[in-house]
């Protein structure tokens, strides 16, 4: 029996001596979450999942391999976390400068292309609707786009997440269970030390009852001593027992329940890595394929809306006080639909091409995710997500050019605007002048027409003279 307590106090010693307190574990089990629910919600006010169970089973003898393996799968979680909730934010973004996801569309000049006021000929009206209507069928790739990656961030939220919480069950599981066996031991190691102390005092009892001279006292005595180490003697056998099934609960902890655990840790994360990781990379590089290849089939003149002929709010301009009113309100409508198309132009080109193509930043992101992974093939999955830069480059000196050549065309048309006014002036002048001349030419025709008329009378009135003296004559 002392053999036995010694051994055990020995062993507890040295479990005390190589606790490694480590504030990170976890734990998987088929069935309920030892740690809660699956989704981890940590805030100020709620208390981390991952902290309250290393409390639990701090100071514990654990293996380096479950620690490692648990700190491994933990991190795996959290960067699926994070990228994960990365893309989101991405894909839910609401559309406007405010969030960066501006649009690429250009409706002013699609509406100016088929308004009646169009100052162009018809081959510019139909290069100008359809590079118009390009864009739109561009925006509706990227909208799929979107949605695609999307789709991508629930995967791995959802079963990505999971699986990482199944392998994680499985340890903290295994931990909990040493946690119990280990203090099962401890309380055993304590009844048997209580009850081999018991033993003690009840032979120094017996021994003390020995020396009583009163023969009535000393019977007494001896009988309580020998009950008390029938007690102790029982209590130390029942607490051996207890003894040698914590020390055999212990052992197959460690032969059997830590090797399952970590089997089930490693499938779990093989599952994750292998399965929706890879289908989340690989979804995304799909999704970021599809665009690229269904732009390069709308910039050939495929997948056109039909009939795309946007609304646009602003409404042509109106003059009708010059006699070339027409022209002038061709040139202004043209002006002011380039100038809108330039300052959508301009508030893209803020946002940046690539936080339109795929989210800034997305390379670091999926490195921290691909570091976190030990599949070899779902980390080079993960890295090859990114477009290429020459890609971005290509694009970005596209949407250059293009903003370019509106801000060309709004001061061309502003240009011709004024122009036009001066010519317009000009005409005005000139219509003022010639009614001016006109107006004298007709007052020059009636004052001539009035000496016409006065000469004649003055003529008929002198030959009215000579008829009548050369009658006088006569009757002389």
């Amino acid at each position: 029996m002392r053999r036995s307590i010694s051994r055990l106090s020995r062993s507890s010693k040295s479990e005390r001596s190589s606790t490694s307190g480590d504030p990170f574990a976890a734990a998987p089990v088929r069935g309920p979450s030892p740690r809660g629910p699956l989704t981890r919600t940590v805030s100020r006010f709620s208390a981390d999942p991952d902290r309250a169970h290393d409390k639990k089973v701090a100071g514990l003898p654990i293996d380096p391999a479950v620690t490692a393996a648990k700190l491994s799968l933990r991190r795996l979680r959290d960067a699926v976390d994070t990228t994960a909730s990365f893309y989101s934010k991405y894909a839910e973004r609401k559309r406007g400068a405010a969030s960066g996801n501006l649009p690429l569309l250009l409706p002013d000049l699609a509406e100016w292309s088929r308004h009646e006021a169009f100052c162009g000929d018809e081959e510019s009206r139909r290069v100008l609707h359809t590079c118009a209507a390009q864009l739109a069928a561009i925006d509706d790739l990227l909208a799929a786009e979107h949605a695609a990656i999307g789709r991508a961030a629930a995967g791995l939220r959802g079963e990505a997440r999971r699986l990482c919480e199944e392998g994680l069950d499985a340890v903290c599981a295994f931990e909990l269970a040493l946690r119990d066996a280990s203090a099962a031991s401890e309380a055993a190691t304590k009844a048997l030390r209580r009850g081999a102390a018991a033993g003690e005092a009840a032979k120094a009892d017996g021994r003390k009852a020995a020396s009583l001279k009163d023969e009535k006292k000393r019977q007494a005595a001896q009988a309580a001593a020998q009950r008390a180490q029938e007690r102790s003697d029982a209590d130390v056998v029942q607490a051996e027992g207890a003894v040698r099934r914590a020390e055999e609960l212990l052992a197959r902890l460690a032969s059997d329940a830590q090797p399952a655990a970590l089997r089930a840790a490693a499938e779990a994360r093989q599952r994750a890595e292998d399965g929706p990781v890879a289908s989340a990379a690989e979804a995304l590089r799909e999704a970021y394929s599809s665009f690229a290849s269904g732009a390069a089939r709308v910039l050939r003149g495929c997948q056109l809306p039909s009939g795309y002929c946007p609304t646009a709010k602003r409404k042509a301009p109106k003059e009708t006080g010059a006699r070339f009113a027409s022209y002038v309100v061709q040139w202004t409508l043209a002006k002011r639909r380039g100038k809108a198309a330039a300052a959508l132009l301009d508030e893209f080109a803020k946002s940046g091409l690539e936080a339109l193509l795929s989210p800034p930043g997305e390379e670091a992101a999926l490195e921290l995710l691909a570091a976190r992974c030990e599949s070899e093939e779902a980390a080079r999955r993960l890295r090859a997500v990114p477009l290429a830069e020459e890609a971005q480059a290509e694009a970005a000196r596209g949407c250059g050019q293009c903003h370019s050549a509106c801000v060309a065309l709004s001061a061309a048309c502003g240009e011709f605007r004024l122009l036009l006014k001066e010519w317009v002036a000009s005409a005005d002048e000139y219509e003022k002048r010639e009614k001016a001349r006109r107006g004298l030419a007709a007052k020059r025709d009636a004052a001539q027409a009035e000496v016409g008329k006065l000469s004649a009378a003055a003529e008929g009135a002198g030959a009215a003279g000579k008829s009548g003296g050369a009658a006088g004559e006569a009757r002389a």
